[in-house]
């Protein structure tokens, strides 16, 4: 068998419209049999007879057709690809609507992933960023929480009340030491810190936050108190 046999032998094993890592099918099952240079020759050859498509640096999936044509991986199945099960995680608006603080929508979705090869990388209307971690749900959780904290000023039609409760049932779930993992791998504001540690002072529960924070400042964010106000005034 040729090299260029056991290439297409190995891209035939995906499915079509699943995202094929180029780098990463090499290094785990191709680097001792072919060379990268006919490796790479090998997928830009596929291209041009439309038997493999790229859809971003790196990225490629086997085309699915129906008859109207070429049907491209769908924003769903891009989205899968650099979440599921433990892979990543989405951010931003689409998380913001799926928790109800907002019923406002973003054009591109954004995503914290551990499966690409570089810092950051645009597939189609997907924004991802490069974070290593393993996405357990209490990993996501945590990231969740932080994010919305990140950018409570700039959600826009926020909903107080869905805010309270979100941050009550945070409360009760809290762990520090996932806290830990997620603060060695995205760097947060120590504004966005302190909110945390308010709100986890506000409810009650223990923490160490004051490690990350000086005692001198004062950090510019709203209280729980303030919050509550504004919920239940409107």
């Amino acid at each position: 068998m040729t090299g260029a046999q056991i290439i297409k032998q190995a891209i035939e094993q995906f499915p079509e419209n699943d995202l094929i890592f180029a780098s990463k099918l090499y290094t785990e099952q191709l680097s001792e049999a072919v060379s990268e240079e006919a490796y790479y020759q090998t997928l830009g050859r596929m291209c041009k007879v439309g038997t493999l498509y790229r859809i971003a640096k790196g990225t490629y999936y086997r085309p699915k057709t129906s008859k109207y044509g070429i049907v491209p991986p769908s924003q769903k199945e891009i989205i899968a690809a650099f979440t599921e099960p433990d892979k990543g995680t989405v951010v931003g608006y689409s998380l913001y609507n799926s928790l109800k603080l907002t019923t406002q929508v973003a054009k591109t979705v954004e995503v914290f992933s551990s499966q690409i090869e570089q810092q950051t990388k645009n597939i189609s209307n997907v924004f991802l960023q490069f974070c290593d971690l393993c996405y357990t749900p209490e990993i996501k959780g945590m990231i969740h929480m932080l994010e919305v904290l990140q950018n409570f000023n700039e959600i826009q039609d926020l909903n107080y009340h869905q805010f309270i409760s979100c941050c009550e049932k945070f409360a009760q779930e809290y762990d520090g030491k996932i806290f830990e993992q997620v603060i060695q791998k995205i760097r947060y504001q120590k504004r966005t810190i302190s909110f945390l540690r308010d709100i986890l002072n506000h409810y009650g529960v223990e923490n160490s936050l004051n490690k990350y924070l000086s005692a001198l400042s004062q950090y510019k964010h709203p209280t729980m108190e303030e919050i509550y106000e504004i919920a239940y005034s409107s």
